[in-house]
């Protein structure tokens, strides 16, 4: 694995720079509507609790007035009409009471769903300044929300399988990723990750790839993904012009699991790869 630990390293060494003052720029905007956002969520949690305090109050009251029509059925000395004329009363008393309780729930539901609102709205501002990875990010969150994740490893990879076929691929790498986190020496980790590979791939993002092919050779050397990991490793690295890296990990890939589909392609690969000046010098030392 040395030259899939080396390839790595130096791809992760090699990430994508940004400019002093612009990120700067950026954490200032960011941490201006991070405050804005807190102010705004601590004004509406005050005016939640005003509002639970009367919820509570308008309860006690209830409670109160309730006690005293139990007590005025209790008592049986007073004239039919006094009490009649009290229990009226006191039902006027206890729908008024019950119809403020609904007044101040229905309230609290609204600062509820507002507070849920400025907080979407925050989450989703935040994420387009981060870029448009964070946005694609942060919306495929918000799908994975309404789907039902099965608490088994198997049927896990099959939820996000399902969502990566149906075209559904930044959903299906949140899930991939998370089945890692959860289960990481299960083998559905191994397809997992090198799904991700592939996903990240495709998006151009070999220096990703590399990452997450190399976890399967690292961590799962005897899955069936691991050949496959190592070659598509190559690839990557070709893709990133670091064609002696991905000479090495090729050769190492024959080394370590001879005989397989991914073998033969890797030695393949090397026939392309080597300078055809190399082959002849070889050719003539022997």
């Amino acid at each position: 694995m040395r030259s899939l630990f080396c390839a790595a390293a130096m791809v992760a060494l090699a990430g994508c720079w940004v400019p002093a003052e612009r990120g700067r720029q950026m954490e200032r905007r960011i941490d201006r509507l991070e405050e804005e956002g807190q102010i705004t969520a601590r004004q509406l949690e005050e005016q939640r609790e005003l509002v639970r305090d009367r919820v509570a109050k308008a309860d006690a009251k209830i409670a109160e007035v309730q006690k005293k029509l139990d007590e005025l059925n209790a008592t049986a000395h007073r004239s039919g009409a006094d009490v009649v004329a009290r229990q009226d009363q006191l039902q006027q008393d206890l729908a008024q009471l019950r119809g403020q309780i609904e007044e101040s729930e229905h309230r609290l539901q609204q600062m509820e769903a507002a507070l849920g609102q400025s907080k979407q709205e925050s989450d989703a501002r935040f994420a387009a300044l981060r870029g448009a990875g964070a946005l694609e990010k942060f919306e495929a969150q918000r799908k994975i929300e309404q789907l039902k994740k099965p608490n088994e490893p198997q049927a896990f990879l099959a939820l996000a399988r399902e969502q990566d076929q149906a075209g559904e691929k930044a959903v299906a790498r949140e899930l991939y990723d998370e089945l890692a986190k959860r289960w990481p020496k299960d083998p559905a980790a191994a397809e997992a990750q090198y799904r991700q590979g592939q996903l990240a791939a495709q998006d151009g993002k070999h220096r990703e790839a590399i990452l997450a092919y190399g976890k399967v050779a690292q961590e799962f050397p005897r899955s069936e993904r691991a050949p496959d990991a190592m070659l598509q490793t190559a690839e990557s690295l070709v893709a990133l012009n670091m064609r002696d890296e991905a000479v090495g990990v090729l050769r190492e890939l024959g080394q370590k699991y001879p005989g397989t589909p991914a073998a033969k392609t890797a030695k393949t690969r090397l026939a392309q790869l080597q300078p055809p000046t190399k082959a002849k010098a070889g050719a003539k030392k022997k």
